[in-house]
């Protein structure tokens, strides 16, 4: 429900905004521990799956925000802020990010606590960096051909141009009316039944990697049930869909993007009535 509930604001957006934005920015917070510089394990971790699932192409510019919660001397909170700050920007050179992509570095000190209750959990939030950056919006289209009349059972079709943002089961805005045009091609077809398939890349098999909206480590299964939910709220007939996350065990050995993939498999094929 809260999946299908984000897709009616997301689509909402699209109707409002249209082309109005030649750009859009996207941000991704990393945390520290207390007095430390350096990412932990886990973070280090996120940060692989961060780095593995970034579209290099279209980034215009990169902003790096250190921060530090609201214990220490303020000239040691500063220092601290930008060290974070720095320890990012060389984990993101490392991994094959351009410097003339990063215009901004800075370390904002500390963050003042913005209630009495929740302290830990608060400092926690706000030693931080926020990895910011900014997109070239794309136009997308959408293949009006993806279903022929000559499918079997277990022929699978790659959904193209059907993005998200990285790490997240959140679709990209220039995807809706992508998957708009495909939900109208399956509702032509009702001869169909169809699993959605959500797939993920460089991770061992049978293993799932976070999904940075909700912290739950099921994001193949949550980018295949946002499509599903998708296409039920337009009309598609339930007992026709089904949807299932595939972790990274089907790759397609043509590179890092492609294994990165939702497809349609057909399920069953429908006596339709002439």
């Amino acid at each position: 429900m809260q999946n299908r509930g984000f897709i009616l604001i997301l689509f909402s957006l699209f109707v409002l905004t249209g082309n109005a934005f030649a750009q859009k920015t996207k941000t991704t917070s990393f945390f520290f521990e207390t007095d430390l510089s350096t990412l932990d394990n886990k973070q280090t971790e996120s940060f692989g799956q961060f780095i593995n699932e970034l579209d290099l192409t279209g980034i215009l510019s990169i902003a790096i925000l250190g921060y530090c919660d609201d214990r220490g001397r303020i000239g040691y909170n500063d220092t601290l802020s930008v060290k974070r700050a720095n320890h990012m920007k060389e984990l993101l050179l490392a991994r094959g990010i351009i410097e003339e992509k990063i215009r901004l570095l800075t370390g904002h000190g500390k963050v003042d606590l913005s209630q009495k209750n929740n302290i830990a959990q608060q400092r926690t939030y706000n030693r931080r960096v926020d990895v910011v950056i900014s997109y070239a919006k794309r136009n997308l289209a959408a293949d009006n051909s993806i279903l022929s009349d000559t499918l079997k059972v277990g022929d699978k079709i790659v959904l193209e141009n059907i993005l998200f943002e990285n790490s997240r089961s959140v679709l990209l805005e220039e995807s809706i009316p992508v998957l708009e045009k495909i939900t109208k091609t399956i509702k032509e077809k009702p001869q169909y039944n169809i699993a959605i398939l959500g797939h993920i890349c460089c991770n061992p098999p049978n293993r799932d990697v976070k999904d940075f909206e909700t912290g739950e480590y099921n994001l193949s299964h949550a980018r295949a049930k946002i499509i599903y939910d998708y296409l039920i709220y337009k009309g598609v007939d339930p007992k026709r869909l089904a949807y299932k996350g595939m972790m990274a065990n089907y790759p397609l050995g043509k590179g890092e993007k492609y294994d990165r993939r939702v497809e349609l498999q057909i399920t069953g094929i429908n006596k339709v009535g002439n």
